[in-house]
């Protein structure tokens, strides 16, 4: 049994249960949003141990869940008829009871909470992509602006500025993302900044690069787009895909990184410079796929079913 904890807005998720529910493999899907619902059973003496989840008419017994997609974090819905304060207290009880009953370091987990809260850090990453021998862009944060502005002046092909966590700005019932975008060293005045800045020098690029890994399988696509692309994410743009290789060094880099980190999955994120290197910008434990299956017909489904279910 394969447990899948995320949210009802995954559409990654549904994408893959599609061919779970064709290839008849059983799942059990936990979102975040249904945990105010749900009902609960743990219980346990010298002999006997049971756990259980039931949301509406399914009903998960614990014990026979062989493996776990961790998707999304665990937060549970807002509780009706409750105070602010109320509501907190009992969201708080909710995520470590979810948590408390699933966790278990003897089964399959892509990835496990531990090491992806860890893994998510993008300086930490790059501390480790340039011990091990990644070629890394020169990076500075801080809250200096004559720090920032030194920084900028530097870069001859120029500087990026990106988020130091997600990029997600939420304002109100709205979402927006914050993309990586140029900045000038004219940017940075004498007045002091509010919130750290996240700076690195610009690569010049022939392409990106998302190298996937899924347990012992690796999909690598080459993204291009008009000239002067910098956030290949940002859905205002056009851009292509093509199928593509990692040199067998950076390859056996990735893989050493993903051990560094505990990690089974891994997106990762490179620059290919106009002299074919390539340069490491990040890695994301929970990162995106679907779409690279949809736009290049790479295998992604069939890998990660390999992982959870031993090659059904």
């Amino acid at each position: 049994m394969l447990l899948i904890l995320t949210s009802d807005k995954d559409l990654t998720a549904d994408f893959l249960i599609v061919e779970l529910i064709r290839r008849r493999l059983p799942y059990f899907r936990l979102n975040s949003e249904e945990l105010t619902q749900a009902q609960f059973s743990f219980s346990l003496d010298q002999e006997t141990l049971c756990r259980e989840i039931r949301v509406a008419t399914r009903a998960l017994d614990l014990g026979c869940v062989k493996s776990v997609w961790y998707r999304r974090a665990i937060h549970p819905g807002p509780v009706p008829n409750f105070s602010r304060s109320e509501s907190a207290f009992v969201a708080g009880e909710l995520r470590h009871l979810t948590m408390g009953l699933v966790l278990n370091p003897d089964l399959l987990w892509v990835n496990p909470i531990d090491n992806v809260s860890i893994a998510e850090h993008k300086l930490y990453q790059l501390q480790i992509a340039r011990e091990l021998g990644f070629r890394v862009p020169r990076t500075l944060v801080s809250s200096d602006p004559l720090a920032l502005r030194q920084f900028a002046e530097e870069n001859r092909h120029g500087t990026i500025c990106k988020p130091i966590f997600h990029g997600m700005f939420i304002d109100g019932n709205a979402a927006y993302s914050i993309y990586t975008r140029r900045v000038a060293a004219e940017s940075f005045g004498d007045d002091a900044v509010g919130c750290p800045v996240f700076l690195q020098e610009e690569i010049p690029r022939s392409a990106d690069v998302r190298a996937t890994f899924i347990g012992p399988n690796s999909f690598v696509a080459d993204i291009r787009g008009d000239a002067g692309i910098v956030d290949w994410r940002d859905p205002a743009l056009s851009v292509t895909y093509a199928r593509s290789e990692l040199p067998a060094d950076v390859e056996r880099l990735c893989r050493t990184m993903l051990s560094r980190l505990g990690l089974r999955y891994g997106a990762f994120d490179f620059v290919r410079a106009p002299d074919g290197s390539l340069v490491f910008l990040e890695v994301n434990p929970t990162g995106e796929w679907a779409w690279l299956e949809d736009r290049l017909g790479f295998p992604m489904r069939s890998a990660f079913i390999q992982l959870f279910y031993g090659g059904q």
